[in-house]
């Protein structure tokens, strides 16, 4: 008896725990969408042709917009759901590489970090199997790479796993000395310039079948080439439906342009640097997903900020912008961003406008928070959540930032 008292007893605590955590969620989600911080407006189907973040933003007027005037359900969701999600993330986090940023970077230069695997991402590679029993030196299977690897357009990577280890790495990165068992070929299926067509998918498969030749080795193929196609059409709608820009307007409320100096003391003070194309930076120094959390810069002129004409630079608007699907938990990295822009448009004299140049109002915040969130649980649903080492890549977050 004393027995089942105990076991009811941890089962009710266990109840309890779990009530007040998610109570607890609820209250800081509540918290989060009262009207006191307001959420610009942003783009979907942003051009996977454009050249940067920073072009995106100016030229929103030509994309197609996500509207803060139309009718979503915004009710509070059961604090199961809440758990659920926390929990999920959690998990990610968990599971997640330590430095992901450290995988996106140029074909061929670098150092490999040390305890860092690298390897083929099945999500959105082509892979060719080179399984083999004699080891194979880095030269020797390199060299054949190299020779064909130039005929290709989207990204891609030769890996190796160490002969007396099970430990992955990619052979561009490693020793003259280093020898290898099974090998692994991957092209990238999409990427800002489209899909992978057929001819480069079949200059990859003889690529994959000359250096098979070379080193005479077997191959092993997991999607055959029509999969691979289809598969890249996939991704490519993924891409075009999740690839968004979120953005918040800073405009001056007056006729008066800001001063630069004073740009630059707001942008500062609300924890911005000035860094990659000239413009602010928030980093990312705690969470997974992007290198930098969100980024400011001039909304209308062309020319970037001056850090040596501070004194003689004006603006009449700013621009916070956020890359959401290469933000880990995007609604919250939103709310930091606009957060931001409040507390510069209070120091500056500004008011804040979604990028259509509407001012913002309390049901359009709950409308673009809402949609945020809905883009987060469908890339999840999809496999690829926001601010994964898959979604970088697939997002090309290295590239634009």
């Amino acid at each position: 008896m004393n027995l089942q008292y105990a076991l009811l007893l941890i089962g009710i605590v266990i109840i309890v725990v779990v009530a007040v955590t998610a109570y607890d969620m609820s209250r800081s989600r509540r918290a989060r969408e009262r009207p006191e911080t307001p959420r610009g407006d942003f783009p979907e189907n942003a051009s996977r042709a454009r050249s940067s973040l920073l072009n995106a933003t100016r030229e929103a007027g030509s994309e197609k917009m996500l509207r803060s005037d139309v009718e979503v359900p915004t009710q509070e969701p059961p604090r199961q759901e809440i758990l659920r999600k926390e929990l999920q993330r959690l998990e990610e986090v968990a599971t997640m590489p330590l430095n992901l940023v450290s995988g996106l970077r140029p074909r061929g230069r670098g150092k490999a970090e040390p305890g860092r695997e690298y390897l083929s991402d099945d999500k959105i590679d082509f892979v060719i199997h080179l399984p083999g029993e004699q080891p194979v030196t880095r030269n020797a299977a390199l060299g054949p790479y190299k020779q064909h690897e130039y005929r290709l357009n989207k990204a891609r990577h030769l890996y190796g796993q160490h002969y007396h280890s099970s430990h992955w790495s990619e052979l561009q990165l490693d020793s003259q000395s280093t020898q290898y068992g099974d090998l692994t070929l991957a092209l990238q299926l999409v990427d800002t310039s489209g899909p992978v067509d057929e001819t480069e998918l079949n200059t990859f498969t003889e690529l994959g079948l000359q250096l098979a030749d070379a080193l005479q080795r077997p191959t092993k193929f997991p999607l055959t080439p029509e999969q691979g196609l289809e598969r890249a059409k996939e991704l490519q709608q993924f891409c075009d439906t999740y690839d968004v820009i979120a953005g918040i307007h800073v405009v001056s409320n007056s006729d008066t342009a800001f001063p630069g100096r004073a740009i630059e003391m707001a942008a500062r003070h609300a924890g911005l640097e000035l860094g990659a194309m000239n413009i602010f930076h928030l980093k990312n120094e705690v969470a997974p997903g992007s290198r930098y959390l969100f980024s400011m810069a001039n909304l209308h002129e062309s020319k970037a900020f001056d850090p040596a004409a501070w004194d003689s630079f004006e603006s009449s608007g700013l621009t916070l912008f956020m890359n959401v699907p290469c933000a880990y938990h995007p609604g919250a990295v939103f709310d930091k961003m606009v957060a931001t822009a409040r507390e510069i448009a209070d120091t500056l004299g500004g008011i804040l406008q979604d990028q259509n140049h509407r001012p913002l109002t309390d049901k359009g915040i709950a409308v673009i928070h809402h949609q945020i969130e809905d883009i987060e649980e469908k890339m999840r649903a999809f496999g690829i959540p926001p601010g994964s080492e898959t979604a970088l890549k697939l997002f090309n977050e290295a590239a634009t930032l």
